[in-house]
């Protein structure tokens, strides 16, 4: 009794240090800066939070920790960062960093332009900087919160952004301004799988309008470079290495995120965070944060990452999921291919015109029980087949609405013989799936249910369409492209309907799939509608998507996706993947999730070795000794390897030329692109 009496006068007394610590950084917030020369200095005393002192300047403010001081400079908010080894100096605030709408029109405003500018002491308690109040500018009645702070241990530079929106809406805000990248060595940039981008550059990059080898810029693409969008970005995340020094940048709120980016010939590369509206408006709070490191380069930013995803809840082991659902482990090591059935497209269609040497092909069920028996016989032991062109029209055909299956490949009775087959011979069966794509001739097809844009002015934005040919009636946009012909797009409130019913439907006739690859949903961003009927903003968009990935992994077991980024690792197994075209490849996403998920390659790619992934078949395997060898050495590197991290890759000479892998159980694997040799240390053995 004794012990806990006194334990609780400790405990009073320390809540009274700790109620008079806050009181103080209140008394400090409300001060006002004296005259130049003798600011107030406003220090952090808080228990456990980082040691920062705060003062204003004789041209704006400062923000000194132990490590990294941090200066503003008020007129043109230009910004500089100071750690132990390294400067970082931001661009000051340029005209066009802040769109507005007010009264139906949209205004190209300057954030410093402020007419009211207010900057003052700002502590939580577990951080501390500045918060910057912007007001005034002319026609407007917007009040922006602008705030920067040291925070943690590592004094992390922390950025958030809200508004106080009334008539005038933000449009778009592009706060903090990007680096000054003249003296940086390489940006790196979560685009695609991860891409190493040296300042001297000597070809334009971008990282969807690049689309050829040599540089050239697709123009006529209008896709804005947004976060969740695995073909600019897997991850919300990108850095610098300066000298032996390194910073990086993580979106902290990627939902209605972008980037501000350009990279010209020769460089140097252009990059920073850009703020989009949420059904018209800023809406809710934003957060970037700035990372530094004394000595590190691309593996230390994307240790970083990894700690933050894990954190954050985006990074699930395959450990954890086999944990969960034992089917998962049955893909461990597994070949995938993805086999056709019909294809027929829609006459009249722009595919159909422009492609008339494929405009039909059909290939029975019965003809692909056969050929996965052939491969059985010929010593391919382990196959997932993932089958497309199974719905009743074919691939790409009157989704969402795409039962009975093929009757030009055999319908119910053929599909059911696959499954049987595939099954008595031990191969794991998933189907292809979509439910994105909204086809005009599908029986339930309705405008109520495709996504709205905002207004029936201006140009369609729904990605990919920019890039394909779109167009709008009144405000739903449409895409005429793929084999189907003219779609919309499903708003995703209505997606996991159509899904039970297809499924519900399959299994109701004996056909009982193991996995459902659901296309684009990691691959395009989330769409928002602005239906009245049916509002829905990018992340419940996502969280719509989620319900699919979830019914998929509690119905069926194994879920795929397209070319998987963040948001989706948490549902997803296995993904198809994407290689940068410009640039040099660096595997950052295997360094953040390779013990995650499982990426698919062709068993003669060299990439796929170095990353320890899936080997995924052609459709016309030959199943021959040279091609089994190159999917057994991958399967078999796969099994050693789905369950560790990759705990270091570098590059092995000046040229890029030679690299190497290394994984937490110790394996590392070499490949040499002039030779086109790999080495793995311990070798495997490819018997599986």
């Amino acid at each position: 009794m004794q012990h806990k009496i006194q334990t609780g006068k400790h405990f009073s007394l320390l809540r009274c240090c700790i109620v008079l610590a806050l009181l103080g950084s209140i008394n400090a917030t409300a001060q006002q800066p004296g005259t130049p020369g003798k600011e107030p200095v406003f220090e952090n005393k808080i228990f456990g939070a980082p040691e920062v002192a705060v003062r204003r300047t004789s041209d704006g403010w400062m923000i000194a920790g132990k490590k990294n001081t941090v200066l503003l400079k008020s007129s043109d908010l230009s910004l500089q960062v100071k750690t132990i080894t390294g400067n970082w100096t931001f661009f000051p605030s340029q005209d066009g960093d802040l769109v507005v709408k007010d009264a139906g029109k949209e205004k190209t405003l300057r954030l410093a332009g402020a007419a009211k500018k207010e900057i003052s002491y700002y502590n939580t308690g577990y951080k501390s900087g500045v918060q910057l109040t912007l007001e005034g500018w002319a026609g407007t009645d917007l009040k922006l919160f602008l705030t920067l702070a040291l925070e943690g241990p590592g004094e992390e530079l922390v950025f958030d952004i809200a508004a106080d929106e009334k008539n005038t809406v933000v449009r778009k805000l592009d706060w903090p301004a990007a680096l000054d990248a003249a003296a940086v060595d390489y940006t790196l940039l979560s685009n695609v799988r991860g891409v190493l981008l040296p300042r001297n550059w000597p070809k334009p990059y971008h990282p969807i309008r690049t689309s050829e080898p040599d540089g050239t810029i697709t123009k006529t693409d209008r896709s804005e470079l947004q976060s969740n969008v695995i073909e600019d970005w897997s991850m919300s995340w990108w850095g610098f290495q300066k000298g032996t020094s390194a910073m990086m940048l993580i979106v902290e709120t990627p939902d209605d995120a972008a980037y501000q980016f350009r990279h010209p010939a020769g460089g140097p590369t252009f990059i920073g965070p850009r703020w989009r509206p949420s059904l018209g408006k800023l809406g809710y709070p934003r957060t970037v944060r700035m990372c530094f490191f004394e000595k590190g380069n691309y593996v230390d930013m994307a240790k970083r990452y990894r700690q933050y995803a894990i954190e954050n809840g985006w990074f699930v082991s395959l450990k954890d999921k086999v944990a969960a659902r034992q089917q998962v482990g049955d893909l461990i090591g597994t070949p995938i291919v993805r086999s056709g059935i019909l294809t027929d497209y829609l006459p009249g269609s722009a595919r159909w015109k422009r492609d008339s040497a494929t405009r039909h092909a059909v290939v029975s069920f019965d003809q692909r029980a056969e050929q996965f028996r052939q491969w059985k016989n010929k010593g391919l032991k382990h196959l997932m087949v993932v089958l497309t062109g199974w719905p009743k029209l074919g691939y790409d055909r009157q989704h969402p609405d795409v039962l009975p299956p093929a009757p030009a490949a055999g319908g119910w009775e053929g599909m059911q013989r696959l499954g049987r087959e595939l099954k008595d011979i031990g191969y794991l069966f998933g189907l292809h799936d979509q439910y994105r794509d909204y086809y005009v001739d599908a029986p339930s097809f309705n405008t109520k249910f495709a996504i709205h844009e905002e207004d029936s002015t201006a140009l369609p934005a729904i990605f990919p369409g920019t890039r394909f040919g779109d167009f709008k009636e009144g405000k739903i946009p449409y895409m005429d492209y793929w084999d189907g012909g003219k779609m919309s797009y499903l708003n995703g409130r209505f997606m996991l309907g159509h899904m039970k019913k297809n499924y519900q439907w399959l299994l109701n006739h004996d056909i009982k799939p193991q996995a459902s690859y659901l296309d684009v949903f990691g691959y395009v961003p989330p769409d928002e509608d602005f239906n009245p009927q049916n509002r829905l903003t990018r992340t419940g968009a996502m969280n719509e998507r989620i319900k699919l990935y979830r019914w998929a992994k509690a119905h069926l077991g194994i879920v795929g996706t397209e070319t998987a980024c963040d948001w989706t690792v948490p549902f997803v197994d296995f993904s198809s993947p994407l290689k940068a075209r410009n640039g040099i490849t660096v595997p950052l996403w295997d360094l953040v999730y390779h013990d995650a998920i499982l990426t698919t390659y062709n068993p003669s790619d060299l990439y796929g070795l170095l990353n320890a992934g899936l080997p995924q078949l052609g459709r016309d395997f030959d199943a021959g000794p040279l091609a089994l060898s190159q999917v057994n050495r991958m399967s078999a590197l796969n099994k050693r390897l789905a369950f560790a991290e990759m705990t270091n890759h570098e590059f092995l000479n000046k040229e890029f030329t030679r690299e190497r892998t290394t994984f937490s159980d110790g394996t590392t694997i070499t490949v040499d692109w002039d030779k086109k040799t790999v080495i793995i240390t311990p070798e495997i053995n490819e018997s599986l």
